[in-house]
């Protein structure tokens, strides 16, 4: 009876104590990463920025979007929540659920099918590249940026046709929803709409860009790659495995100069306590936002290349990416200042910082760099390869 009491006795502590530890583990399971107390920042106040409690949308999952600039990717790729960029097994966790699993080779030439304004259109891959190429980097960039963007379109869309036909559009091979593929821009329909006098001028550069790259995709033994990209990213670039939780060889942290001059390099949006509170427990309702608002945000977990992966807010932990979304933020690399009346986060970069940054590839074009070495330093560890005729 004692040995029976004694083991019944063990067994309610272990019960007891698991939560705990699972609690510990994951709030210390990225302790090799550069950590820091956001709350320290709550102390002073960090200038005077101005700002709303609104600001550009989050990217659910798909290439660039406008935010109100027709040519700042803003959000490639932006994945937040339990949304994911992966399409493939092996490159991370899809949810394309019920996918359909049969993939193709594209050929340089072909065909393929575009889902635009909810419409299936078939169209050369080169005609489909030039409509993302324009609705994603400004034709005033240098040329070989554009022609670096152009590369990067291509291979992202000949990715997505390699891995089949995903539920949210079985009709298509791609479509025009920046949260799901890319943007696109019907060039015959939009470019006077959208360049006025000059639309041919810069229509013209467009489709040198494709032109000079056609065929070329960027790979990895052999395969088409994740080619994700962004606007603007502070001095480095993200890694994958920082923004989505999955490591990707080739898309790793990388130096990455020129950001600051994207006009929305640096953001801030500001909320009153009870806007910040409201929003908060509509998506984390276990999260304890009483007392003290400088006392809400506890230590955090940064990437190397500055943005916040996870930190503790109410006691809750929270990822950055999904503070990002929720507060419409520029980018998950921020910082707080917490005053008596207000919270305001102060973010440097614009998009997810993954894969290429149009700035950065901006930056290195006017110091001369070609668009295969911008593409090959955004992307290390890849090369760039032709479609077959």
């Amino acid at each position: 009876m004692k040995k029976l009491l004694g083991t019944g006795a063990m067994l309610l502590l272990i019960i007891y104590l698991l939560p705990v530890c699972c609690r510990i583990y994951t709030g210390t399971a990225l302790g090799d990463k550069a950590k820091d107390a956001l709350a320290a920042y709550a102390e002073t106040e960090q200038g005077n920025g101005t700002g709303s409690g609104s600001g550009s949308p989050s990217a659910a999952g798909g290439q660039a979007q406008s935010s109100g600039n027709s040519y700042a990717a803003a959000d490639s790729q932006g994945v937040q929540g339990s949304s994911s960029v992966w399409s493939v097994g092996g490159s991370g966790t899809s949810t394309d659920t019920g996918a359909a699993p049969e993939g193709r080779q594209v050929l340089q030439d072909e065909e393929i099918t575009v889902l635009v304004n909810g419409e299936p259109q078939a169209m050369p891959l080169e005609t489909y590249v030039e409509g993302v190429v324009a609705a994603e980097i400004s034709p005033d960039f240098p040329k070989e940026a554009i022609r670096a963007q152009a590369v990067a379109a291509r291979t992202y869309a000949v990715y997505k046709i390699n891995a089949g036909r995903p539920m949210q559009h079985r009709e298509a091979d791609v479509c025009d929803d920046y949260t799901h593929c890319a943007a696109y821009l019907d060039l015959a329909a939009a470019a006077s709409a959208r360049w006025g006098e000059q639309a041919g001028e810069k229509l013209q550069k467009i489709q040198e860009a494709v032109r000079d790259t056609a065929g070329e995709i960027v790979t990895k033994d052999g395969a088409a790659i994740v080619a994700v990209f962004h606007a603007a990213s502070a001095a480095r670039t993200e890694s994958a495995e920082a923004v989505w939780g999955s490591e990707i060889p080739y898309l790793q942290s990388v130096v990455s100069p020129g950001g600051s001059a994207c006009d929305k390099f640096e953001g801030t949006v500001r909320l009153s306590h009870e806007e910040f509170r409201k929003k908060v427990m509509e998506n984390y309702p276990a999260a304890d936002l009483s007392g003290d608002p400088k006392r809400w945000f506890s230590a955090s977990t940064r990437s190397e290349a500055g943005s916040v992966i996870v930190c503790t807010l109410g006691d809750v932990q929270v990822k950055g990416t999904d503070l990002r979304n929720i507060f419409g933020l520029n980018s998950a690399n921020f910082t707080l200042t917490i005053t008596d009346d207000s919270i305001s986060f102060h973010t440097i970069g614009y998009g997810h910082g993954v894969g290429l940054s149009q700035y950065g590839a901006k930056y290195f074009a006017g110091q001369g760099s070609s668009y295969k070495e911008i593409l090959l330093h955004y992307y290390p560890g890849t090369e760039i390869t032709t479609l077959a005729g």
